[in-house]
């Protein structure tokens, strides 16, 4: 016979309550545990409790110890931005790209944004897709195919190239949908629009879509405005429209009684761009664009000659301090006033950016009275750029053997730059 049991059972209360009987309840209590040991219990939480005690005392002295000195020399900063050897970290300019595109993925625009770090103004740039762009190396690149075949980081490279500097916040990828909800935080948006846009039907026959003139519109058919692309008609009509919209958005976001609820209430990503731009003193433009040629089915777009400075020069009112669009092609740069005057320093920032630099700390230099303006190199491989940034600002170019520096390159300004 199988044994399919060996537990003792209990036997059924008589009273039929569902209580087991009392001889069953004093079997089933738990034995008291064993008394811990003394040392477990007295001693063990003494020693844990000294031992966290001598580690907060080693790594509060070892900290003082690193912050104070360095083999003996004292390298404590100073904190008042008048005295000597005051140094502080430059917070490079808030940046953002926006790639906007249709249900398909292809992208229909691009926008460039740009902001003051207290949230009180800023610029924005639209880019239209059909924009050829000449990089320093390679071949000339649509916009859009560059978007197709390398995708949002691609984008951002040519982007960055043309204008001389990367983005700081991660971009973004805006579809009709994720437009069409921005939209609603702040809808009906007033908005002219000054065409009817129109789409065929199968037999060729236009039809009216979304009709022109000026009224208050929802967020979807707004967001439907932005994407849109009329039979034929050249990119740059819709890319003009995309910067009005940008327009009416912005305004419609400044007259909010809710600053948070019009763009959501978060301190990082579009939001903060938002409400910049639309509180703050915006400066709204557009890429210029002339055909290359002629071919009204293949229209192509670049900047015009005449204007073949303008992305260099919209990237200095954009982005006073800003990063480089890859590693190491912008080389880190401290400034040093020598002086006692900051205001040499600040007016030479503008030079040295357009020349190419990364400006990463600012601050003074450890004596006053210098005479003549230096720039630096600390490692050999960047004395063609310490020339150039020299000539630049017109300094002597020095090496200093000093490959722990943080930077690329020092820039001390003396009195022979100080305004007579």
């Amino acid at each position: 016979m199988t044994v399919l049991d060996t537990e003792p059972t209990a036997d059924p209360p008589p009273d039929g309550s569902g209580e087991p009987p009392e001889r069953d309840r004093r079997r089933r209590r738990r034995r008291p545990a064993p008394k811990a040991n003394p040392f477990f219990r007295f001693v063990f939480p003494v020693l844990v409790l000294a031992a966290g005690i001598v580690v907060l005392f080693l790594w509060r002295e070892g900290t003082k110890a690193v912050l104070d000195t360095t083999d003996g020399r004292d390298v404590s900063l100073p904190t008042d931005p008048t005295e000597l050897g005051f140094l502080a970290f430059a917070t490079p300019t808030p940046t953002m790209l926006i790639a906007h595109v249709d249900e398909n993925d292809s992208l229909i625009g691009v926008t460039v944004l740009a902001r003051t770090a207290l949230e009180r103004g800023g610029s924005l740039v639209t880019l239209s897709p059909d924009l050829l762009v000449t990089p320093a190396v390679g071949e000339p690149v649509f916009l859009g195919e560059t978007y197709a075949r390398e995708g949002i980081a691609g984008l951002e490279g040519v982007v960055g190239e043309l204008f001389g500097f990367g983005f700081t916040d991660d971009s973004m990828v805006i579809d009709p949908a994720g437009l069409e909800a921005w939209f609603e935080l702040v809808e009906p948006v007033p908005f002219r629009l000054d065409d009817d846009l129109v789409e065929l039907d199968g037999e060729g026959v236009e039809r009216v879509v979304i009709e022109a003139g000026a009224r208050e519109f929802d967020a979807a058919t707004l967001a439907a405005v932005y994407r849109w692309k009329n039979p034929d008609e050249v990119d740059a009509n819709r890319f003009t429209r995309q910067d009005l919209i940008w327009r009416a958005w912005l305004d419609q976001i400044g007259a909010a009684e809710d600053l948070l609820a019009a763009t959501l209430p978060f301190d990082d990503g579009l939001p903060p761009y938002l409400r910049s731009l639309g509180t703050g003193v915006a400066d709204l433009s557009i890429a210029p664009m002339a055909p290359v040629g002629f071919d009204p089915l293949n229209p192509i777009y670049s900047i015009p000659e005449a204007r073949a400075g303008w992305a260099a020069e919209k990237a200095l009112e954009m982005v006073p301090l800003p990063i480089g669009h890859r590693p190491g092609v912008r080389p880190t740069v401290q400034v040093l006033d020598g002086t006692g005057d900051t205001a040499s320093r600040d007016r030479l920032l503008p030079t040295l950016v357009a020349a190419g630099a990364e400006i990463s700390i600012i601050g003074n230099a450890p004596e006053f009275g210098v005479t003549e303006t230096v720039v630096a190199y600390h490692q050999t491989q960047l004395e063609a750029r310490a020339v150039a940034f020299g000539e630049a600002i017109g300094a002597v170019v020095v090496f200093d053997d000093d490959p722990s520096q943080p930077v690329d390159l020092t820039v001390t300004i003396g009195t022979d730059l100080t305004d007579d």
